[in-house]
């Protein structure tokens, strides 16, 4: 076993990361080979439990690691920064209430991956919203997440072209809010 305790820092976190991003590339690879071999399971309800079921796990973990409060949208937006986007995205967060964030993945690797396969896109959306509701419940069960937009969805107008998908986080009842562009 990996004694990480005797091991360099940078060792350390040059190991870890190439982990993650092959870890990364066989979830998307296990995606495509789920819709091929078992097309009645692909996209089923149980399908996304395990997306969400993941997020969950995502965010026991970190709550565990970090001990962070988790009582208001700022905490949310703090485990973010731990998350697994914030390892593979470049993330945007813009606060918009006391109690709202949105969420905005910049240049996606997803979806750069996508089309490197030959995809037109990755289709990302019930998926996306189920790990995300998943992980900021995890956090917080009050939390709430609502998906402004996804590939292959247009953007809303007057987002900027680097702009892949949108999502609103907020604690308490949902209300369809976008923010300022």
């Amino acid at each position: 076993m990996l004694n990480i305790r005797t091991m360099r820092r940078d060792t350390l976190h040059t190991v870890m990361l190439q982990q993650l991003y092959a870890l990364n590339y066989m979830w998307l690879r296990f995606e495509g080979f789920i819709q091929q071999k078992a097309p009645e399971a692909y996209m089923s309800d149980e399908y996304y439990q395990l997306y969400e079921d993941y997020g969950s796990e995502e965010a026991r973990r970190l709550v565990k690691a970090f001990g962070f409060p988790r009582e208001e949208i700022k905490d949310l937006a703090r485990f973010l920064k731990y998350s697994h986007w914030a390892v593979f995205e470049s993330i945007e967060i813009a606060e918009l209430t006391a109690n709202s964030f949105r969420m905005r993945t910049l240049d996606c690797s997803a979806q750069r991956a996508a089309k490197k396969w030959g995809l037109e896109y990755y289709d990302c959306g019930a998926g996306g919203l189920r790990i995300r509701n998943g992980f900021y419940k995890g956090i917080n069960p009050r939390a709430r997440v609502q998906r402004i937009f996804t590939p292959p969805e247009a953007r809303p107008e007057g987002r900027r072209a680097i702009v892949s998908c949108e999502w609103l986080v907020l604690l308490g009842v949902i209300h369809f809010v976008t923010g300022e562009r």
